[in-house]
């Protein structure tokens, strides 16, 4: 299944052209996955219960995916030691 939308909220799309340039360009492949694919990610539990996540290096991109509207949305991609903050 893949989504048809893919969104990226104003605050993760700030966190990543603050990003290196090389960091900035593997992260662009993993949403690009992403879209592909909303279930790669591994299912948050707790408060973020309903969110995904998923590894690029030392950075994490949480998520949600709406199955009814086929949206992914991107909510932050943030270091791993601040993302679930």
């Amino acid at each position: 299944m893949s989504a048809d939308t893919l969104v990226v909220q104003k605050s993760a799309r700030k966190k990543l052209h603050k990003l290196p340039a090389q960091v900035h360009r593997k992260i662009i492949i993993r949403l690009r996955v992403i879209k592909e694919n909303p279930l790669v990610g591994a299912k948050l539990h707790g408060e973020l219960s309903g969110f995904y996540k998923l590894r690029v290096g030392d950075y994490r991109i949480v998520y949600e995916f709406d199955s009814k509207s086929k949206t992914v949305i991107v909510l932050k991609i943030e270091h791993r030691q601040g993302v679930y903050r």
